[in-house]
């Protein structure tokens, strides 16, 4: 009981907590890109240790680290290194090699997968996420192929990183609701068909400046989470729901919620979930009526809550 106070002293901190242990799919895949990279964070200092301790030249170490580990997980322009490395298709999207890269595009998916989850049941935000950076890394696979500027580095480009997944997360959300609203430091209401419109020109207009097979992979997830979203066929793969069961007189014993109805639902008991942390980190836990602990046990064990 004392663990949970003092877990939740403070709204931010207690936010942040039930966030990371509320196995929803985007704390499941923000978590996963953070072990991907501290783990190889920490692969770096203990190779930076041993190195030093045998006498391996710092030179020696970076090429064993750009020539075996980096080619292991990210993806390649080179076909050949594709059909060898075919888990680097998925690998890349969780693979970031610094601080700021990857903090900013944490904060990037956090952000979109919040509003992803309004519009959409929660668990498609996998389906977005890995087929919107797949099709991300193909566009700059192709890209790199096509284009004569980039024979000189065909061989030698990798690209990594979750930004093609999370634009077609964005582009998912901001083609569903276009005229949703959204709050920005120093800009105000903004509304999602503008924020994602800046986005991709920001791209386009990027591709000679450097990093280009970043641009092309980000503009492969932003046309899939448009097409994701205009385009029914797409989701005829997705799996169908549960058949309503029907009683002895052939009647529906309910009606199945609708996408619409299922997200109000969801988004109002979130709110009351906030509500109750917020009690929590004004008051401890102890200030809770047995009503609200009761709500806030039954929704912990929601996992798409």
């Amino acid at each position: 009981m004392n663990n949970f106070h003092i877990k939740n002293n403070h709204s931010i901190l207690g936010r942040i907590y039930a966030f990371f242990t509320s196995k929803t799919p985007l704390s499941r895949l923000i978590i996963a890109n953070i072990a991907v990279y501290l783990l190889l964070f920490i692969l770096r200092i203990l190779g930076n240790i041993f190195g030093f301790l045998f006498d391996v030249s710092s030179e020696d170490s970076t090429n064993f680290w750009n020539n075996l580990i980096i080619p292991f997980l990210a993806i390649s322009s080179n076909w050949t290194q594709i059909v060898f490395h075919p888990w680097t298709m998925v690998t890349s999207l969780f693979l970031h090699l610094n601080f700021s890269h990857i903090f900013f595009n944490m904060i990037m998916l956090w952000f979109g997968g919040e509003l992803f989850m309004q519009f959409y049941r929660s668990k498609k935000l996998y389906k977005v996420y890995f087929i919107g950076g797949i099709v991300g890394n193909l566009l700059y696979i192709l890209s790199y192929n096509y284009f004569p500027v980039f024979e000189s580095i065909r061989d030698s480009s990798v690209a990594m990183g979750a930004s093609g997944s999370i634009m077609a997360i964005l582009l998912a959300s901001a083609s569903k609701m276009p005229n949703y609203k959204v709050n920005l430091l120093l800009l105000g209401e903004v509304k999602l068909k503008w924020l994602a419109i800046v986005f991709v020109l920001i791209d386009i207009l990027s591709i000679p400046s450097g990093n280009s097979g970043g641009h092309f992979a980000h503009l492969g997830g932003a046309l899939f989470g448009f097409l994701y979203a205009v385009v029914p066929s797409i989701k005829r793969f997705e799996p169908t729901r549960k058949k309503v069961k029907v009683n002895k007189n052939n009647t529906y014993a309910h009606r199945p919620k609708t996408d619409e109805q299922y997200n109000a639902e969801r988004a109002n008991q979130r709110k009351e979930v906030d509500k109750i942390l917020d009690k929590i980190a004004k008051s401890g836990y102890q200030s809770l009526t047995k009503e609200e602990k009761a709500f806030l046990f039954d929704t912990s064990k929601k996992k798409d809550l």
